[in-house]
């Protein structure tokens, strides 16, 4: 490489894939509920309110693909204390317990490599009035996101993705919907299968 020039266009892209994602809550219950079709290809049922959901077997679809990557592709998966108080609110002890193993896989991934001062520090910029539009549960699981050093905010909901931009100039984190992550990914796929 010449001095002065950085890398090639087609490595910057494979070096600015978000490695560290953090599952919105909606997303890890939906791998919850979906677990058989994501995990394991199991078909679903004709009749399941999944064809009912704009995006709905779209995301279900790209799920299943970056999952099959999750194992060689090291991404580290992470929900925080936030994610598991709104499982808590549920009062459902399964879908709690679900959160619990995320939470330990996260826990595990973030080892040492947790919160610094300056991630704290944008997080809590989250309270600043331009950030009004968001609910106070999606600006708390944000906050920890930013808090975390996470480079991406996993969500199968459509309304917080179309203020990704805003996040990204922010904030430095990307909101991303799967079937998004999944065209992120998928031209580097088959470096991992």
């Amino acid at each position: 490489m010449s001095e002065g020039v950085g890398p090639a266009p087609t490595i910057r892209a494979f070096e600015t894939l978000p490695r560290r994602i953090f599952l919105d809550s909606c997303t890890a219950q939906t791998l919850r509920d979906y677990g058989g079709f994501i995990y394991e290809s199991e078909p679903l049922k004709d009749a399941d309110r999944i064809y009912g959901v704009t995006d709905g077997l779209a995301n279900l679809q790209a799920l299943q693909a970056i999952f099959r990557l999750t194992e060689r592709a090291q991404f580290e998966w992470i929900v925080s204390t936030g994610s598991l108080e709104e499982a808590a609110d549920k009062r459902d002890s399964g879908h709690l317990g679900w959160f619990w193993d995320i939470a330990d896989h996260s826990a595990s991934c973030l080892g040492e490599d947790g919160p610094s001062a300056e991630s704290v520090a944008m997080a809590a910029r989250l309270a600043k009035p331009r950030f009004g539009y968001l609910s106070e549960k999606d600006r708390r699981l944000l906050a920890d996101a930013v808090a975390l050093r996470c480079e991406a905010f996993l969500t199968v909901e459509r309304r917080l993705p179309r203020n990704a931009q805003h996040l990204k100039r922010e904030l430095g984190i990307e909101v991303i919907t799967p079937v998004r992550h999944w065209e992120f990914l998928r031209p580097w796929a088959a470096l991992w299968l």
